[in-house]
């Protein structure tokens, strides 16, 4: 089926539909947190919402489409809301800072809620966790992968393939972070978490760092 031309009205009508949109994502998270995935209907994600069984329909076609745009969303604020690094300050200071943000939003209580509700459903419904994974790599990988590809141009780093370097980095400050949450055992502390990823920079640095790669004056 072609899509239907984008016009000036559609596009209005696409704006002031974001809001309730919003609105009723942010009900189903709180739904979901609650009450698990498998827990939560349709019509209670509608009542939480302030909308009808409907209204909620017209968004999305089923629970697992809302969840799926949830995850997204999720993600995909968590980025955009992580600074832009600015490499004119020097490479190192930009990954830390920037790791930083990222080992500091999955720190953040409702991150983890969030995380933790999703793997208490892996049995029932794989498809989340596989969801939630994909979403979460793909949206931290784009952004360090935008960094690495501007530091390789100015000779800063050398890596064979952007997207494993990216992925060898998240790896290196995260480290057992991710599997503690998803086990329930308590998060690192702020003074651990903070030792872990000066040490995964270090050592992503000198896999990856070139020549070039010193403070600039």
């Amino acid at each position: 089926m072609n899509a239907k031309p984008r016009t000036v009205e559609n596009e209005a009508m696409e704006n002031r539909a974001t809001p309730r949109k919003e609105i009723i994502l942010t009900a189903a998270r709180t739904q979901f947190l609650k009450q698990g995935f498998s827990e939560t209907s349709m019509g209670a994600i509608a009542r939480a919402a302030g909308v009808s069984k409907a209204t909620l329909y017209v968004y999305f076609a089923n629970k697992e489409d809302l969840f799926a745009d949830l995850v997204e969303s999720e993600f995909r604020t968590t980025v955009l809301c992580c600074a832009e690094p600015d490499l004119g300050l020097g490479l190192e200071p930009a990954l830390r800072g920037l790791a930083r943000e990222f080992v500091g939003c999955w720190l953040r209580k409702d991150s983890t809620a969030f995380f933790q509700a999703v793997c208490s459903e892996r049995w029932r419904f794989p498809g989340l966790c596989l969801l939630v994974f994909e979403s979460n790599q793909r949206a931290a990988l784009e952004l360090l992968i935008s960094v690495f590809e501007e530091a390789e141009r100015e000779g800063l780093l050398a890596f064979p393939n952007a997207k494993i370097a990216a992925a060898h980095l998240l790896h290196l400050v995260f480290a057992d972070m991710p599997l503690r949450i998803a086990l329930g055992i308590a998060p690192p502390s702020k003074a651990e978490a903070e030792a872990t990823l000066q040490a995964g920079i270090d050592c992503f640095l000198r896999a990856y760092g070139t020549p070039r790669l010193a403070p600039r004056g």
